[in-house]
This record gives C-alpha cells, sequence and structure tokens, in this order.
C-alpha cells in the first residue's frame, strides 16, 4: 500500500484542563461536531479520558505527566490522551523533561500513537511544553526532543499536535521544522473566554495541503470547559 497518498486527516487538538473536572458530556459533544479522525488531549485524567473515550466509543490511549497529589491520589495524576475512531497502535509514551521528578507539573512527555485507516496510517505525537514564563529554554529543548522522536519513528505520515506553549516562539516551531512539519497558521487559543495568545498547534507535514484550519472564538460557553479552545486542522496527505 502506498502511504505517501492517504486523503484527507482532521487533526483536533484540546487542552482540557482536567483539573478543574470539566463535563466529559460536553466535551464529547464538542468532539462529535468536529468529526476528526484523530483527537490529542492535554491535561486529562485516566478516568476521564477513559470516560470520554468510552461516550465516543473510540480507542483510546492515555499517558501519565505527573501526580499532582502524589500516589494516594492516583486517579488524580494528570496526563495526554490519544483518540480516534479508527485503530489506534504502536502507542508509545516518553519523557521529554530529563531529569525532572514526576511528582511535579514541571514534568513534561509526549504520547505517540499511530491511526490506522482504511488506505493509510497516521503518526500522531501529542506533547505539552513547558508552561512557566520563563522555560523558553525548557520549551526549545522540549520541542527538539519531540523532533528526535518523530525522526527515530521515520512514519511516512506525521503530525504533532498539542500544547506548545509557544506564543511568538518561532525557536519552538522551527525545531520542530528540521523534521519535515510545518504550521498552517492560526488564531489565539487561550483563554478561552476572550483568547489573546496561540498556545495550541497542529504541525503537519511540509508537503502536505492545508484543507481547513479553524478554532472558535471563545466565550464564557467555552471558559465553563476549558481555559483553551479547541484547534482543528484538517489537511490532504
Amino acid at each position: 500500500m502506498d502511504e505517501s497518498r492517504t486523503g484527507t486527516w482532521r487533526v483536533l487538538t484540546w487542552n482540557v484542563r482536567g483539573s478543574a473536572q470539566p463535563d466529559i458530556t460536553a466535551l464529547a459533544e464538542v468532539v462529535r461536531s468536529y468529526s476528526p479522525d484523530v483527537l490529542a488531549l492535554q491535561e486529562i485524567q485516566r478516568l476521564q479520558a477513559r470516560r470520554l473515550a468510552a461516550l465516543l466509543g473510540w480507542q483510546h490511549h492515555w499517558g501519565r505527566k505527573h501526580y499532582p497529589y502524589g500516589h494516594a491520589l492516583w486517579w488524580r495524576a494528570e496526563g495526554l490522551s490519544i483518540m480516534s475512531p479508527h485503530r489506534l497502535s504502536a502507542t508509545a509514551r516518553q519523557s521529554i523533561s530529563p531529569g525532572v521528578h514526576i511528582y511535579t507539573w514541571r514534568h513534561r512527555i509526549l504520547l505517540a500513537a499511530d491511526v490506522e485507516r482504511d488506505g493509510g496510517r497516521l503518526r500522531v505525537v501529542n506533547t505539552h511544553l513547558a508552561s512557566h514564563a520563563t522555560g523558553s529554554d525548557e520549551r526549545i529543548a522540549q520541542a527538539g526532543r519531540v523532533a528526535m522522536r518523530v525522526r527515530a519513528d521515520g512514519a511516512p505520515l506525521t503530525v504533532v499536535a498539542g500544547d506548545l506553549n509557544a506564543p511568538g516562539e518561532v525557536e519552538v516551531i522551527r525545531e520542530l521544522r528540521a523534521v519535515g512539519l510545518r504550521d498552517p497558521g492560526g488564531g489565539p487559543t487561550n483563554p478561552s473566554i476572550a483568547p489573546n495568545q496561540r498556545l495550541d498547534y497542529v504541525l503537519i507535514p511540509e508537503r502536505a495541503r492545508l484543507v481547513e484550519q479553524s478554532e472558535p472564538d471563545g466565550g464564557e460557553w467555552w471558559w465553563a470547559l476549558s481555559d483553551h479552545i479547541p484547534v482543528l486542522v484538517a489537511f490532504e496527505a
């Protein structure tokens, strides 16, 4: 099978602020409205991911980012998830913040999976880079480790999605451009009540043709769900 031409892929990314206990049923309704082939979630707890996947009837892969409350409250561990109505395979989790303990919010990971559907396969790498204001060097280093993973996987078709925490930091995007990914553009995504900074991205293959890029305008309804709005990117490859 020639996987270099696989039709249109719809990728949705969303930081759902799981610690605030969002309405999972409402999240599911939003996700359905976008009809994505794959969903990349950040700041979602294990049980939240399990419930959302069950509501959607989708496969899912979850990976722990850190324990905010220690092992005693293991179910409140924060992580990333990849979900899809298609088959998921070749799942992987990797730390991208060496030397940072898993009990601190500064610990960062990437989560990866292959999305398999009739006629194609897409490698999805979901990540959430350093968020503190002075963490520019950390974000760049973490983006470099994500790029190294993309290069090592060597998949014919890859996207990187997630909360890159990189408003205006071209150095972060440059790390991923080095492995054949490009930024299709987009508007501000945070805070969701009145977005004024772009933190959330879907980076697509350099050769891909952009079909759609969108995010809602934000407002009080979105703020009730999360402090970020979702981002959809559809591309033809």
